[in-house]
């Protein structure tokens, strides 16, 4: 489990604690509270040792009201305190890309925008000789960084963009790597491989966009 698994069962565990905390105390508080009531507790003795005796025992009654009435305030602010706590942060790990997976996400931005250039270098007249090495090694990672499962702890809508993005890269990657020098040589496939890369972009903008991912940030370091 990721640390924010362990966080959010932490802080739930110590949520339900202070919820007992709360019934505990809460009961013995209304036990002193019933029993003030009575009319014992009412009516002062009339004998001064005795009357000594009985706002003793009274005041400490009331103090341990206090006490219990003060533990369980608190143990209330930290059950709304824990609980929101633990909730946002399963919220967060569900709607924000893990180390891994925003690994694979950023490589595959910037292998895409390589890969793109090499393709219209070749369709322009570059020497595909020279850039096929080059674009072999780009392909050939594009399926590397995509071939790898996505985080559990994922919400389903996540799970489900980053899992057709990665497929999605994975089969681009396979489908380009596959093609010879002489099959670049042709236009039209180089120009079909342009718009393959084209779908792969909004499917990586959507992805970007349910995770937040700065894609201006990425340009500038492109």
């Amino acid at each position: 489990m990721s640390l924010l698994d362990w966080l959010f069962i932490g802080q739930l565990s110590f949520a339900t604690l202070c919820f007992l905390f709360i019934f505990f105390f809460g009961f013995y508080s209304m036990t002193i509270s019933k029993e003030l009531k009575k009319r014992k507790w009412r009516k002062r003795p009339k004998n001064k040792v005795k009357r000594k005796h009985w706002i003793k025992a009274r005041k400490q009654l009331e103090n341990r009201r206090k006490r219990f009435n003060r533990i369980s305030v608190i143990s209330l602010l930290l059950v709304v305190i824990m609980s929101g706590s633990a909730f946002y942060s399963r919220y967060y790990q569900m709607t924000h890309l893990t180390a891994d997976d925003a690994k694979g996400v950023v490589q595959g931005y910037f292998m895409t925008e390589d890969i793109e250039k090499k393709l219209e270098t070749m369709r322009d007249g570059g020497s595909i000789e020279k850039e096929y090495p080059a674009y072999q090694e780009i392909s050939s990672l594009l399926v590397t960084y995509s071939n790898r499962s996505v985080s559990d702890g994922l919400s389903e809508e996540g799970k489900r963009l980053l899992t057709r993005y990665n497929v999605g890269m994975k089969n681009l990657g396979m489908n380009l790597h596959s093609l010879s020098e002489q099959q670049l040589e042709n236009k039209e496939t180089i120009d079909g491989y342009l718009k393959d890369i084209q779908k792969m972009k909004k499917q990586q903008k959507e992805v970007f966009k349910y995770f937040r991912v700065n894609e201006s940030a990425l340009k500038r370091k492109s």
